[in-house]
This record gives C-alpha cells, structure tokens and sequence, in this order.
C-alpha cells in the first residue's frame, strides 16, 4: 500500500514529499524551470514530472524539453531526461511495458519516450491545438489527450495511431474555449468523463465507440475570462461514489454522485483549486490551492470543508507513492 504522498508545487517549483497527515517529509528543488504535472510507474517506484518551462500555455515564453525522473523510494532525483526539439512537455502516462506517453503542446506532439533507454522512441502529430493532459484506460488498450484549443484524440495504444477525435465545443467558438482540460475514465472503464473549457459542463464519452452519451452542466456557471482556460480537473473516489471537479478559475469545488452527474454538492475553496487526493478510507478528499498554497480537507458525503492546512507554494497535482 503506498504510505505517503507526492505533490508537485508549480509555484515554488519543488517536488514534495508528505506522509499521510500532510506533514512535509522532504522537498525536491526543481533543477530547471518548471515543474507542472505527475506521472507514476505501474509499481509507483519512479515519478516522472515535466520540465514545462518558466510560463503557462500561451505564455511559456521560454519552453524547456525535459523529463525528470524521481526515485519514489528515496525521495531523489534519478535521472534528467532531454527531449531535444520536443519543448514544452506536460500531460504524462505510463504504461505496463515501460514506456512514457508525454504530450508536448508546442510542437504539438504525442511523444513516446523509453525512460530507461533514454530516448525517444517515437513521435505522431496531436490532432487538435494544445494538446495537454493524457489519460490512459485500465486496460491499455487508449490513449485520450485533451486539448486546450480543440478535440479529444484518442490514440489506439496497439495500433500506435489516433482513431478518432471527439468536439465538444459549439459550432464557430474558436480558442480555448474550443477545448477541453480535466479527463477522468470511470470506475468500470467503459466511458470517459471529460469537462469542456468553454461552459465547464461534463460530457460522457463512450469509450467503445468515442462518441458523447450525454453532457451536464456544472452549475453554478461562474463566467470567467474566455481566452483563459478553466483549468478544471476530475477524480474519482476509490470506491467510485463520488465524482469531484475542481474548477481554478471559479474556486470551487463539486461533489458529484457518480451515478447521477446531475446530483452536485457545491464547495467554496481557497483562490485556485486545482489538484486532489483522495484519502485512503475514501471518506474525504484534500483540494489543493495553486494560488494560495493552501490545502482543504472536504467531507465526501457531507460536501462540506472541514479543515485545512497550509501546504507548499501552490501544489498543481499530487498522487500516493
């Protein structure tokens, strides 16, 4: 079982390690700029986080080309992966067979990287602009990538090619709101939950035939800038009862019943929510703020905050390792 909890804060650009009541076991500087998402191996004994650059996208005016590697066990740096001309990595998988799936939206690539080689084993074109997180089904069989400016892929794993995109934005809007950001696969693996960056509403996708069962609107909808985006993510809760969805640019957070994703829970967070843990009695879930480095615990069933703590500079993700 893992034992303790790996955190990336973008802001202060660390790598953290906390044991399981968040007191901070170690921090990693970031050897370059800047740290941003989270993959782990299958076993969870490497994390492997990507150098994105020193901005945010659309403003990464210095993009870097780097995947680092981190020794879960030892709470070390393994190894510094360059990527060469790839820049700007971010949204990660990792997969049985050893391999890195990396999306790198300025080039607009789906990269395949061998971590242990050291290289990069092979490179396809993004279907849609800004492609940035990667989701990965229980089985391996796809790969989904949303994009900030346009279509989901989704990229068949055996035939090493994209399959299909899947819009979910209204005719004519264009930018990021043409987009998605947060992906969550469901507990029995046969649709993918995705939230769009134009209305934050979630859209069901069948994952055998790619195609939208139903979208539902989070509600309230908070209005906000249209050229940023939302940057909302998703998690399921480990016995699959409860849906949450953070939304940065609104900050809150939604409590949502799995089996009916119009049943929501609304709760107000600190400035930027953006990352989640789910604790391991899966009664409660800890939202983590970017913009504040503030932590809050959140009551499941009760979908009400209960307590909260400070915890790094301004964590993106974090993960059990």
């Amino acid at each position: 079982m893992p034992d303790k909890i790996i955190a990336i804060d973008k802001v202060a650009n660390k790598v953290r390690f906390f044991d399981p009541d968040f007191t901070e076991r170690r921090a990693i500087d970031g050897p370059e700029p800047c740290v941003h998402e989270l993959a782990l191996s299958p076993d969870r004994g490497l994390a492997y986080v990507p150098l994105y650059g020193d901005g945010i996208y659309g403003a990464n005016r210095n993009p870097n080309n780097k995947v680092l590697v981190i020794d879960t066990a030892r709470e070390e740096i393994a190894d510094l992966i360059d990527l060469g001309p790839l820049v700007a990595p971010h949204g990660m998988a990792a997969t049985r067979d050893g391999r890195l799936w990396v999306t790198c939206d300025i080039p607009g690539k789906l990269v395949c990287l061998d971590p242990a080689a050291r290289r990069v084993e092979a490179v396809f074109d993004n279907p849609s602009k800004g492609g940035h997180i990667v989701d990965l089904l229980p089985d391996e069989t796809r790969l989904y990538v949303s994009a900030k400016e346009g279509p989901l892929g989704v990229f068949d794993l055996a035939a090493r090619r994209f399959t299909a995109t899947v819009p979910f934005a209204a005719p004519g809007t264009v930018g990021i709101g043409a987009g998605s950001e947060g992906t969550a696969v469901t507990p029995d693996g046969r649709a993918l939950i995705v939230v769009d960056n134009d209305e934050t509403a979630l859209h069901v996708v069948d994952v055998a035939t790619s195609r939208i069962l139903r979208r539902v609107a989070l509600l309230p909808r908070v209005p906000t800038n249209p050229r940023r985006s939302r940057s909302a993510k998703l998690g399921f809760s480990p016995d699959g009862r409860w849906l949450v969805a953070t939304a940065y640019a609104t900050g809150l957070v939604w409590v949502i019943d799995a089996d009916d994703l119009a049943r929501q829970r609304l709760v107000p967070v600190a400035k930027g929510p953006m990352g989640m843990i789910f604790e391991p009695d899966g009664r409660s879930v800890v939202v983590s703020s970017h913009d504040c480095g503030l932590l809050t615990r959140i009551d499941l069933a009760a979908a009400s905050a209960v307590g909260a703590f400070e915890g790094g500079a301004g964590i993106e993700v974090l993960a059990w390792c």
